[in-house]
C-alpha cells in the first residue's frame, strides 16, 4: 500500500512539472515551440530571459488550445513577455474590415526665416517606388532652399512615428553629411554600421539603398543643424535623431522621444503569420547605445521647440 501511495505521489508530482503542455494539442504545441525557438534565438533580450520558465508560462497560457489559431493570444502574450516594447505579432487572418483603421496624420511644414532651411522628415511606408518618391521629394526641398549664406537647417522629426529608416537617412543625407551615421548593436555585442556617401546608404555587407536620381551636395557643406523631436518621434524617427548625435554643429530641441530606438526584423511563421521582432538597438556614431527614449540637448515644451531652434541657429556665423 505504501509503495502504491508513493507511486501515485510521483505521478502527481511529474504531472505538475510536465503537465503545462499536456492539455495542448500536438499541432498547437508545435506552433508555440516554433515561436519560442525563434524568440530565444533572435530577441534583443534573449540573454535576460529564463527560457525554461518562459516556455512553461506560455504553455500554461495556451492551455486547452487545439488549433494554431487558438494559440494566437498566447503568441501575443509571449511577445509581450519579451518586454522590448517594440515587437509585435501579426496573425494570418484575412479581414476586409477597415473601419478601425485611422487615417495617417498630415504633418505640416513650419514657417521659418528665409536665412534658415527647414526640412520635415515624416514617417515613411510603402513600396520601393513610394520610398524613392519620398527621398526625391525631400532632396528636392533641400535643393530649393539651399543657398550659400544660409545660416543653418532645422530638421523636424516631430510626429515621425517610424516606418523605414533607410529612405529617411538617404533623404536627409545631404544635410547629415557623409561617413558613419550610427550602428545596429546585437545581444552578442556584434554590430553593423550605417554609412552614407553620395546618395548611398550601406553597411559592411553592401548597399541598402541607392538614391534613384543624382545625389545632392549642399552649397555650404557641414552646416549648423537643429533637430526637433517630440514624444511621438519613434523607431525609425528615433534612428534619424540618433544619426545626428555626435555630429558637430548640431543641437537638438524638444521632448524626449517615444522610446523604441530599436530595430525590428520580420519573420514569417509556418502558417503565414508574421512576427516583427526586436533584434538590435540603435547606437550613435560614437557607439553609444540607446534602446529607449532619445533625449534632446535642450528639453522644452512643444510650443517653445521651434522658437528655441531658430534662436540658436540665428546666433551662428
Amino acid at each position: 500500500m505504501k509503495q502504491y501511495v508513493f507511486y501515485i505521489l510521483i505521478v502527481i508530482f511529474t504531472s505538475c512539472r510536465n503537465g503545462d503542455s499536456h492539455h495542448i494539442s500536438p499541432v498547437a504545441k508545435s506552433y508555440i515551440d516554433e515561436v519560442i525557438t525563434l524568440l530565444q534565438n533572435n530577441s534583443i533580450n534573449k540573454n535576460k530571459i529564463n527560457w525554461e520558465d518562459f516556455r512553461n508560462d506560455v504553455y500554461r497560457h495556451a492551455k486547452g488550445s487545439r488549433t494554431i489559431d487558438q494559440t494566437y493570444t498566447s503568441i501575443t502574450y509571449a511577445i509581450d513577455k519579451l518586454e522590448d516594447h517594440h515587437s509585435y505579432f501579426a496573425a494570418n487572418i484575412v479581414s476586409q474590415d477597415t473601419s478601425d483603421l485611422k487615417p495617417l496624420p498630415i504633418l505640416q511644414d513650419e514657417i521659418v526665416p528665409e536665412n534658415i532651411g527647414y526640412i520635415r522628415i515624416g514617417f515613411c511606408m510603402g513600396d520601393e517606388q513610394q520610398k524613392n518618391n519620398y527621398i526625391n521629394s525631400i532632396v528636392d526641398k533641400i535643393a530649393k532652399q539651399d543657398k550659400i549664406r544660409l545660416k543653418g537647417w532645422i530638421v523636424d522629426l516631430r510626429g515621425n512615428f517610424g516606418g523605414d529608416m533607410v529612405p529617411m537617412l538617404v533623404a536627409i543625407g545631404p544635410i547629415l553629411g557623409e561617413g558613419i551615421l550610427g550602428y545596429f548593436f546585437y545581444p552578442d555585442s556584434s554590430f553593423y554600421t550605417w554609412n552614407y556617401k553620395n546618395g548611398y546608404l550601406y553597411d559592411e555587407n553592401g548597399i541598402w539603398w541607392e538614391q534613384s536620381t543624382n545625389s545632392y551636395h549642399l552649397k555650404s557643406p557641414n552646416p549648423y543643424v537643429a533637430i526637433l523631436t517630440d514624444n511621438v518621434t519613434a523607431s525609425s524617427g528615433e534612428a534619424v535623431a540618433i544619426a545626428f548625435k555626435g555630429r558637430n554643429k548640431t543641437k537638438s530641441f524638444g521632448i524626449p522621444t517615444f522610446g523604441v530606438s530599436t530595430s525590428n526584423r520580420s519573420y514569417t511563421l509556418s502558417d503565414g503569420s508574421r512576427i516583427n521582432l526586436t533584434v538590435s538597438v540603435f547606437a550613435d556614431r560614437n557607439k553609444i547605445r540607446y534602446g529607449s527614449s532619445v533625449y534632446p540637448d535642450v528639453v522644452c515644451e512643444e510650443k517653445e521647440t521651434l522658437v528655441k531652434a531658430i534662436n540658436w541657429i540665428s546666433t551662428k556665423h
